[in-house]
């Protein structure tokens, strides 16, 4: 009986190592995000709290980050014209070993916010 009790808790915790992920996404040096931009007057814009990440190429629809040193940073979008914010979106990203984790990410104003790839 002692046997089968040990195999079962040995199952359970080699499905937990198997199955939980708790980042949204891994990322090898590199992350790129990109946005529609289909209402005129209206851009986006974006902010790193520090430089974890740094912006290495970009466009009115897109941009690429790369890993620079590690830490998290947290990376702020906003959709506005000059008086008003239409959308918020927020990253969390976690910077290790050259590689992003997106660990959390949420919006304001929008039903689906755009996946980082």
């Amino acid at each position: 009986m002692r046997y089968i009790i040990i195999f079962g808790i040995t199952t359970i915790i080699l499905l937990f190592i198997l199955f939980y992920n708790p980042y949204l996404g891994v990322y090898k040096d590199y992350i790129n995000i990109s946005f529609d931009n289909n209402i005129d007057n209206y851009e986006w814009n974006y902010e790193i709290d520090n430089d974890n990440i740094e912006l290495v190429e970009s466009d009115d629809q897109s941009w690429k980050f790369k890993a620079n040193k590690d830490g998290i940073s947290n990376l702020y979008y906003t959709y506005s014209d000059s008086k008003n914010i239409k959308y918020k979106i927020y990253y969390k990203l976690k910077v290790k070993n050259n590689k992003i984790y997106w660990l959390e990410g949420y919006g304001e104003g929008l039903l689906s916010y755009p996946n980082p790839f």
